[in-house]
């Protein structure tokens, strides 16, 4: 039976909220005369339909939540079926003549390989690779390790195997690789290479640990997997909250957790900057050090707070989730030795959640962790009071300042008697709007 209780909207960082919309919801319930006749009331919808940004956003609120299951199976019998259809109307109409289905040579192929290979279709898969071999490197937005990454969610091996080797087994490939400067032919033992370590990478992260231990199995050096932006199999796995994966490569595979990437990210950064906490716990309790930092400084408590600002969708449940957790002490021994840790900027995790418009809830966590150092200035001299009193005014942000004056912050650019004359006045004007009869 279809689901009928999907969540519509989800309040996402940055006090933003995304919302799905009709088409999202009659696709993932595979009701495709709905779709159809949505489509045929405003074509551009088609586009909200087949967009990958929406398409992981709604896998993220939907498909990964256990009591939403089968979403991309009738996501994939929607796509088959207009599929189809665009097939009878070429027929009946000659426009297919010139070779392929009209909805492929619009560009929808990536969509249609992408679902397909989400719902682990095997036949349709074989279709549509029949109809276009190269549809396999993707098209539009769609490229190689998404189509790879669909097929480690789908967590069908026939599905995987199919794309893998049909990309390794074509001629003539021409795109940019990691190492790679500019758009190129690949040679045959270079697209085997490339195609492996995009596959292991997407299967890490798309948690189907059958194809990660066969792919690891064939000898190679679980160190030299590295994407283009340095990041090993591990924080791939960390970054999409894999946990099962993640400790498989570090119990039988050896894989370091303290590995760095480009960023001087370990995957400990990577976990608690994307909200899995589950994952965030499993590499504390690996880290010799929980005070690690990154080449800008920042610890993963400052990633955690950092998390706030991503541009990107990004459950802020989630988020908060993990922050209390940490925050509350239960996970990290010397708390009062982290909380207190300033980055390349001298900001602390405190200056960064006052900066970045953290949940006042979550501030006065930091601020209530015995020995944390509420006055530490930052490169330019700023203390927590003073980014606050910088910020934009608000409710929150007038309570979060009265409440860490009141536990002595202080500011680096007043003295703290002008600073407590300005309270005095401001809550006496407070009390005289407020008043009865005003």
């Amino acid at each position: 039976m279809a689901p009928v209780n999907f969540p519509l909207r989800w309040e996402s960082t940055g006090d933003q909220w995304w919302y799905a919309s009709p088409i999202d919801w009659a696709a993932a319930n595979g009701s495709y005369d709905i779709v159809r006749e949505l489509l045929y009331l405003d074509a551009n919808l088609l586009i909200k339909l087949t967009s990958l940004r929406r398409i992981r956003r709604l896998e993220t609120v939907w498909d990964d939540e256990a009591q939403f299951d089968d979403v991309a199976r009738r996501r994939a019998d929607v796509a088959l079926k207009l599929f189809r259809e665009c097939a009878a109307e070429d027929a009946k109409s000659g426009a297919g003549g010139g070779g392929g289905n009209s909805l492929i040579r619009a560009g929808y192929g990536g969509w249609l390989l992408y679902t397909a290979a989400s719902a682990g279709d095997v036949a349709f898969v074989k279709e549509l690779l029949h109809g276009d071999p190269f549809l396999v490197f993707g098209e539009g937005e769609y490229g190689v390790t998404d189509l790879f990454y669909a097929a480690a969610r789908s967590r069908n091996g026939e599905v995987f195997r199919l794309l893998v080797n049909s990309a390794i087994s074509l001629k003539g490939v021409s795109f940019s690789y990691v190492g790679g400067d500019k758009l190129g032919e690949f040679p045959d033992s270079v697209l085997k290479s490339e195609m492996m370590n995009r596959a292991l990478h997407a299967a890490t992260r798309g948690g189907f640990l059958e194809i990660v231990k066969e792919i690891l199995g064939q000898g190679a050096d679980i160190s030299s997997y590295r994407d283009h932006q340095g990041s090993t199999v591990l924080h791939s796995a960390a970054a999409r909250g894999q946990l099962e994966v993640v400790k498989d490569l570090v119990a039988s595979f050896g894989v370091d957790p303290m590995a760095k990437d480009h960023q001087g990210n370990t995957a400990m950064h990577v976990a608690a900057y994307r909200g899995h906490l589950a994952v965030l716990d499993l590499l504390l309790a690996l880290a010799p050090s929980v005070t690690v930092t990154n080449n800008n400084g920042d610890t993963f408590l400052h990633m955690a707070v950092a998390g706030f600002r991503t541009p990107g969708f990004h459950r802020i449940d989630k988020q908060l989730e993990l922050l209390k957790h940490v925050v509350s002490g239960g996970v990290v021994n010397n708390l009062r030795e982290l909380v207190n840790v300033r980055n390349n900027d001298g900001r602390t995790a405190l200056h960064v959640a006052l900066a970045e418009n953290v949940p006042s809830e979550l501030v006065e966590l930091l601020m209530a962790v015995p020995s944390i150092d509420l006055n530490s200035s930052d490169n330019d001299g700023m203390t927590p009071l003073d980014l606050l009193r910088k910020g934009a005014r608000s409710a929150g942000s007038d309570f979060l300042m009265k409440h860490l004056v009141s536990v002595g912050g202080r500011s680096s650019f007043i003295d703290d008697r002008t600073l407590k004359n300005a309270w005095v006045s401001k809550l006496k004007m407070q009390c005289i709007m407020n008043s009865p009869g005003t």
